[in-house]
């Protein structure tokens, strides 16, 4: 047997490395709620001030932990990632509660409540380095009453509470604490809104989680929009690894035109439908990688309505290469190949819904376009307006044969001229162009001219295109002009 030595890591010099792992308070804040959401809780708030001591404080009505369970869980690397865990265990490495916490604080303590008993233990950065060991410390009751959420947590049957101070690197570098503190912690609500959506909301046989910021309620930001009755949902698909379940479930956005101007932002926020396509990685309902197509395809115009909820079990966490802070995932081959596979099944319904934004995926027979596609060729194609159309065909009627000649000209003109290249500019762009009133006044301005120049009647030019288009203003519509 070779000679070994044992090489301890010194606890200032590892500590200090790991606390730049690259954690932002929302993202180390999600950490803390995994844990919350790990032991059976239903409400989990959030306090962050720093009008006195500044401090970010999270309290949850879970479980809680008795003094061995604590300490163990205040213990870098507390689990094997490689133990099997509860299926609703949003846990892996046993590091999230110190690592994302001492990336934004000195003094990090753990209170839990269970029993009827209180315990307590605490990290704190000055000691560790004033003893060079890897050390806690167990705070006084005197010390405990004077913890921010304290008489909250006292008052709940079990529960754990965790408080950051000596914010040294949240708040480095504040010249007012208040305001900087504010600016942090921006993005906060829309982030935890975001990665926890599918639990603030009830789903299936599992109640809604109750996070509040601050004593703001999150409600949830569902990239798919499976609200709006234009998302399109496509057939999904299973996965089989394993013997472990993965669960593909794609849909199609509406296209801008139907979007609210707070969906229009859910959908695309600031970065853009187009930089938000593609596969949506949920481990256990928690979202852990969204906006990526996994190198399998490049982020495309016509693919940019296109979302792909993929369901992983943590029993699979050794294949997706999950990392410490659960926001990096890459599948293996086995479930790589399968997912370029299912690509093609829904980017014809994608590249439908852009290029006919206000028809849904199955039209009705009676829909008469006004443009038609024409491909004279392989490679080749334009649009033409469709002479069938009744707006067309009733103008045509009243006129002569010579008259009905020069009309044909005047579109095979207008056909020709079709600016194509920009239309594709515009149509590509995520601009909502206008707003909802003047949309609504142009459509109702079209819907009326409609019905003067052919004679028929509301209903049937509201089945018109392009006044069909625009369903969500045919109730306005038909209350204005009947």
């Amino acid at each position: 047997m070779p000679e070994i030595l044992e090489v301890l890591p010194d606890p200032v010099s590892l500590i200090e490395s790991m606390r730049a792992i690259g954690y932002t308070p929302e993202t180390a804040l999600a950490d803390l709620i995994d844990n919350s959401i790990s032991a059976g809780a239903s409400a989990v708030s959030i306090e962050y001030d720093a009008a006195g001591d500044p401090f970010v404080a999270l309290l949850d009505n879970g479980h809680g932990m008795d003094a061995a369970a604590l300490t163990s869980a205040m213990r870098h690397g507390s689990r094997n990632p490689t133990d099997a865990r509860s299926a609703q265990d949003l846990g892996r490495f046993g590091l999230g509660l110190k690592t994302a916490s001492l990336s934004q604080c000195r003094r990090l303590s753990v209170v839990s409540r269970q029993d009827g008993q209180v315990h307590a233990r605490c990290w704190d950065l000055d000691v560790v380095q004033h003893e060079n060991r890897w050390v806690v410390v167990v705070p006084s009751a005197k010390e405990l009453k004077k913890l921010p959420l304290y008489a909250e947590l006292a008052a709940l049957d079990s529960g754990t509470l965790v408080v950051w101070q000596s914010l040294d690197r949240l708040m480095a570098g504040a010249a007012r604490p208040a305001e900087e503190m504010t600016v942090r912690m921006a993005n906060l609500h829309e982030h935890l809104s975001f990665v926890f959506h599918r639990y603030t909301r009830r789903e299936g046989t599992s109640a809604a989680v109750d996070i509040r910021v601050n004593g703001v309620k999150l409600k949830p930001l569902d990239p798919f929009l499976k609200d709006n009755s234009f998302t399109q949902p496509l057939e999904g698909q299973e996965i089989r690894v394993e013997g472990q379940k993965i669960s593909v479930q794609p849909y199609v956005l509406p296209h801008m035109s139907h979007l609210s101007p707070d969906e229009a932002e859910t959908a695309g926020g600031r970065e853009g439908l187009r930089s938000r396509q593609g596969f949506y990685v949920y481990r256990n309902r928690r979202l852990v990688i969204w906006g990526t197509w996994f190198r399998l395809v490049p982020k495309e115009e016509f693919y940019k309505l296109t979302r792909v909820q993929v369901d992983i079990p943590n029993t699979l966490d050794h294949l997706w290469a999950l990392d410490i802070k659960k926001s990096v995932a890459y599948p293996p081959d086995v479930i790589r190949d399968r997912l370029r596979d299912l690509i093609p099944h829904f980017s014809g319904s994608s590249r439908n819904t852009i290029t006919y934004p206000g028809r849904r995926q199955k039209q009705k027979a009676e829909f008469v376009p006004l443009w038609d596609r024409i491909e004279p060729s392989r490679g080749r194609f334009r649009y033409q307006l469709n002479p069938d159309h009744p707006a067309i065909r009733h103008l045509a009627d009243s006129l002569n044969a010579a008259t009905q000649n020069a009309l044909q000209q005047v579109l095979d003109l207008a056909a020709a001229a079709l600016p194509l290249e920009s239309i594709y500019s515009d149509m590509c762009g995520d601009g909502r162009g206008a707003a909802h009133s003047a949309e609504y006044a142009e459509t109702a301005a079209l819907a009326a001219r409609m019905m003067e120049v052919t004679g028929l009647g509301l209903d049937t030019v509201l089945s018109l295109d392009p006044v069909a288009r625009f369903p969500q203003y045919h109730e306005q519509i038909r209350k204005e002009l009947a």
